[in-house]
């Protein structure tokens, strides 16, 4: 069913911190080099300050945790966005620990692709709007064509 209005979360802005975590699958933990280059170019290239979650780089954290690291910074109100390193496979575990009143009170950009689609939906169905596409791991880490 159609929520009866989306919400349109602000953008954010240089100097603003938007977190950055892998709500789907942590590929920093296996490609640190490629995420570190990626916080650099998100800093550099935007003016924003990356915020590193706990499960960003741990390969094992439970759906429950991965879905505290959303709560966290959905909820976080210095934190401007939401930045999904990567997808993954099994986000779909991480939506039943997410809590709609929590996002709601502060909504705020939610960017990622591929299994990300899950949180996206969700979203959605909730009345909040979110941006398909992007992720740090492979359009802002992977080397430059001439690198």
């Amino acid at each position: 069913m159609a929520p009866d209005r989306v919400i349109q979360p602000t953008k954010a802005l240089p100097g603003d911190r938007v977190a950055v975590l892998s709500p789907a699958w942590a590929a920093p933990a296996y490609f640190p080099a490629t995420h570190e280059q990626a916080m650099r170019r998100l800093t550099e290239l935007t003016g924003l300050v990356p915020v590193e979650y706990p499960t960003t780089r741990c390969p094992d954290a439970s759906p429950a945790d991965r879905a505290a690291d959303l709560m966290t910074a959905f909820t976080d109100r210095s934190i401007r966005a939401v930045l999904a390193t990567i997808g993954g496979d099994d986000q779909i575990l991480v939506i039943p620990h997410v809590d709609v009143a929590a996002i709601s009170d502060d909504p705020k950009p939610f960017v990622g692709y591929s299994d990300n689609t899950n949180l996206h939906n969700w979203l959605w169905t909730h009345g909040i709007g979110s941006f398909y596409g992007g992720s740090t791991q492979v359009h802002l880490g992977c080397r430059s064509a001439g690198g």
